[in-house]
């Protein structure tokens, strides 16, 4: 069954409600209809508490407004072709900012996970809600990793926020007072806060990450000019999250129902991996960096390939040839072996797609 991202609907249509609700109060609190007049649009001096309402709401259905065409523009996005978000050059990745900033053990010392399994929150939720397809068209992950990255991410934000903010209180400072006015202050300053809050977030959470290993991959390009066919090579970004999206690796788990699969075998499995302190564990030994680093590299995943493999085949040797104790010696050999050949298919699995060649008019 196709599943359909529910958020985006729900926002257009509790805005519109709200909208229509807010006008319809303000219409009935500033409306006075008398025969041979004109509906009035500023209250009397006597009805300054109709006037406070009326602007109240005015710039609650603004604010309202904002929602319903973001929410809009989110739905308009997921309907057309997918738009690849490149990761910055030079900038470490997401995961890299997560092990610098000790985020992963922070969540694990917060408890939040096995907080969300007592709210009701299980392995398998976002799936039941379509989140991980939904992220993946929209690309969502490396949006997030593009917009948190970038150094000049937080100050764009704060001059826009600037700007909007200037907007909604010149609005909001007019002498009419009309609902029209305190609509517009409503709609220019809830983008205003949020993205003067989003980027204070930004800048204490995210800043002063730098990269700490390559994730750059080579491509080979052929431009056409002037002088016909030119051939180059260049670098650019490759991360872990990008290279999921690109191979819709999301999309396959949510399809083939696999944290079902994992909430059924295991009890509570966000309790428990805050008990093993896995999280934790990845950060210290920056497990995930590793083999995003080692996945950009063209033969990063071959070297734990060949000695798995080559493991296995010391352990069925020692399992023929030794007499004895051939067989417990072939048991220690094979589970490294194993747990080897296990990692050179993961990276393999995240290796990221590069072409060999790629065509651009120049």
């Amino acid at each position: 069954m196709t599943r359909r991202a529910v958020l985006p609907v729900c926002l257009v249509i509790g805005a519109v409600l709200a909208c229509i609700n807010g006008l319809c109060q303000a219409f009935l609190a500033t409306g006075q209809v008398d025969t041979g007049r004109r509906i009035a649009v500023r209250p009397p001096s006597g009805m300054q508490g109709q006037s406070t309402q009326t602007d109240l709401v005015g710039i609650t259905c603004g604010m309202a407004a904002s929602i319903a065409m973001a929410a809009l523009a989110s739905r308009a996005t997921a309907r057309t072709s997918r738009v690849m978000v490149k990761a910055n050059s030079g900038s470490p990745s997401l995961i890299q900012v997560l092990e610098q900033k000790k985020l992963l053990s922070t969540l694990e010392n917060l408890r939040l996970l096995s907080a969300a399994e007592k709210a009701g929150v299980k392995v398998d939720t976002v799936e039941e809600l379509g989140l991980l397809t939904f992220a993946e068209k929209l690309n969502l992950l490396s949006l997030a990793e593009n917009v948190l990255t970038n150094g000049s991410t937080p100050f764009l934000m704060l001059a826009g926020s600037g700007v909007l903010g200037f907007l909604a209180v010149s609005a909001a400072s007019l002498s009419d007072g009309s609902f029209l006015q305190y609509f517009i202050a409503g709609a220019l300053g809830a983008p205003a806060l949020v993205l003067a809050v989003a980027a204070l977030v930004i800048l204490v959470v995210f800043g002063g990450a730098r990269r700490t290993r390559d994730i750059d991959v080579s491509e080979k390009v052929v431009s056409y000019g002037a002088n016909g066919f030119n051939y180059s090579s260049g670098k650019r970004s490759a991360s872990l999250l990008e290279t999921v999206e690109q191979k819709r690796l999301l999309s396959f788990l949510e399809e083939n129902r696999l944290l079902s699969l994992a909430g059924s075998l295991v009890n509570k499995p966000l309790t428990l991996t805050e008990n093993l302190r896995l999280l934790s564990t990845l950060e210290q030994t920056g497990l995930l960096s590793q083999v995003e680093s080692l996945a950009a590299q063209r033969y990063g995943g071959v070297p734990f390939g060949l000695g798995g493999l080559a493991i296995l085949a010391a352990a069925v040797l020692a399992a023929y040839s030794l007499p004895t104790n051939g067989l417990l010696v072939a048991l220690l050999l094979a589970l490294p072996g194993l747990v080897l050949v296990v990692i050179g298919v993961a990276i393999g699995l995240v290796k990221p797609p590069v072409k060999s060649e790629s065509f651009s008019n120049a």
